[in-house]
């Protein structure tokens, strides 16, 4: 079927942004038996099936790119286990300047953004507060909300808040900090601009409409494909904005978020890890789409056949059924579009695609 389908998230994996043109979007899971790390790679000879290698096999098999070796000893040292702790390092890999110079500065760049995002989320929250005890936040405003002197009048305002809920001035500074570390992908309700993950569910939801409407100007059987992805993502923004929904809900009542601070901390973040699975891999996706949208009808059909092995389909907990009849009828229409990206004979590079690889890591998000 298109993308893999698994019984769970863990089951089907992370994407990972590996520049290989054969590795392009392979997802890594753990194998039962050992613990270490397996890829289910899409066939490349373009038939049924995956192949599920471990690193070793890989690099005994296909010609890959520094950047990617680099990348893969970052995920052993990390332990990643999750699509958030792997965006981190994949992106501190590509500041490195491993993926071009582009792919670095933006990837610094995305580093920064989040960074004074976070401090504007803790601000929010601070604002929230500050209702609470009927205290005016023109002094934090006044000396910039990541000034020093912002700082040391932010732990004054907090020792207030801290009396109010009877909990130690310290233990409320790593909450709210927490708090906001845990929030900001996907923002306040109040922030002017969504936070990353909300933002992605807004593209995905274009890219469903607009696919939609690339597949009614495109021959039948690649069509068909077409609306087929147009639904998948369609039932990811689905729920990817329900539990936005119930982040918002946990965090509209601060009162009660501190009184009973575990409880709600550990439901928003399983609900913020479930929003990262949701969307894992669908970043790359749209990328493609942006590119093949400034070309012609076969660019365009190109662009959802290829998309077409790598589409993140929802595990089966998250699901009531999967129609098998149309996942057959699908897997033959594709096998008749797919392109190879690698000679698996020779596992030789193919540079070209290497490099728009690359450059589609300079668009990161």
């Amino acid at each position: 079927m298109a993308g893999l389908v698994a019984n769970t998230w863990a089951e089907r994996g992370i994407a990972v942004f590996f520049t290989t043109p054969a590795l392009s979007q392979a997802r890594m899971r753990r194998d039962d038996g050992s613990q270490r790390y397996e890829f289910v790679l899409p066939s490349l000879s373009g038939g049924k099936g995956y192949y599920i290698m471990p690193w070793k096999s890989i690099l005994e098999t296909i010609t890959t790119t520094l950047h990617d070796r680099v990348l893969f000893d970052r995920i052993q040292k990390h332990n990643v286990d999750d699509p958030i702790k792997m965006r981190y390092v994949t992106l501190d890999v590509a500041a490195q300047g491993l993926a071009g110079p582009r792919a670095a500065h933006k990837a610094k760049e995305i580093l920064d953004g989040e960074k004074q995002y976070q401090i504007m989320t803790t601000f929010l929250l601070i604002l929230q507060l500050l209702k609470l005890i009927n205290v005016s936040p023109s002094n934090l405003i006044a000396h910039g909300l990541d000034s020093i002197a912002a700082q040391k009048e932010l732990k004054a305002t907090l020792r207030q808040v801290a009396k109010r809920f009877n909990v130690p001035q310290d233990e409320l500074y790593v909450r709210i900090e927490a708090l906001s570390t845990l929030i900001a992908p996907i923002g306040l309700p109040q922030a002017t601009e969504p936070g990353r993950l909300r933002a992605l569910s807004d593209e995905l939801l274009q890219f469903s409409q607009n696919l939609r409407k690339w597949s009614s100007e495109l021959p039948d059987e690649i069509a068909y494909l077409g609306e087929f992805e147009a639904n998948i993502a369609d039932l990811t923004n689905q729920m990817t904005v329900k539990v936005v929904a119930n982040v918002f809900s946990e965090t509209e009542s601060l009162t009660e978020l501190l009184n009973t601070w575990e409880k709600h901390f550990s439901a928003i973040r399983e609900q913020v890890k479930q929003l990262a699975w949701l969307l894992d891999g669908w970043d790359y996706l749209i990328g493609e789409f942006r590119d093949a949208a400034t070309k012609g009808g076969r660019e365009r059909e190109a662009m959802i056949a290829n998309s077409f092995p790598l589409l993140p389909i929802l595990p089966k907990s998250q699901l009531e059924t999967i129609n098998e009849s149309q996942a057959t009828t699908l897997k033959t229409v594709h096998r008749r579009w797919v392109r190879a990206n690698e000679d698996w004979r020779t596992g030789v590079l193919d540079y070209e695609q290497v490099q728009r690889n690359e450059t589609r890591k300079a668009d990161f998000k």
